[in-house]
């Protein structure tokens, strides 16, 4: 086997991730409206337990819906967000493989330390060999070009000369 991977540095992943924020912040928008017209109609009627209850509801599912986004769209066959599959990226294993649900969940809360450094566990995908965040090295993934594969090296064809 050929190694062939091409990391993506943190530029890149940084574009994948505007997009991922886009899209869930518009997705979030509409849902948050909706609660937020619940909870507001919840108030003028004097229901003030029950607005609260649909507040902390609402906080929970968004916490869970993000969470969900970016622990299972790793191991669907994009192999990443949909950020990260329109910029042409995959996330993998150490072997180039799929992640499986649990290491795709220990990068999603490895993602937390990241952030937390001042996001500097971010930053360091622009400066490690292997263009890996601190999330990435704690849960071991890599994050590739869609194009670079593992994969045999080509097939030298013997032509005769005509």
């Amino acid at each position: 086997m050929v190694n062939q991977q091409q990391y993506a540095g943190f530029w890149i992943r940084f574009a994948a991730y505007l997009i991922d924020s886009f899209i869930l912040s518009f997705g979030m928008g509409i849902f948050v409206f909706l609660f937020t017209m619940s909870i507001t109609l919840l108030i003028e009627t004097g229901n003030d337990a029950a607005a609260i209850g649909f507040m902390i509801i609402m906080y929970i599912l968004i916490t869970g819906l993000s969470l969900a986004y970016y622990i299972l769209m790793p191991v669907t066959v994009w192999q990443g967000t949909i950020g990260k599959k329109l910029i042409g990226l995959k996330i993998v294993d150490a072997d180039g493989n799929k992640l499986t649900i649990g290491r795709s969940a220990g990068r999603t809360f490895s993602m937390m330390i990241s952030g937390m450094t001042m996001y500097i566990g971010y930053i360091m995908a622009g400066f490690t060999d292997r263009k890996q965040a601190l999330h990435d090295m704690i849960a071991k993934t890599y994050v590739i070009q869609r194009q670079s594969e593992w994969q045999a090296a080509p097939i030298q064809e013997n032509r005769p000369l005509t």
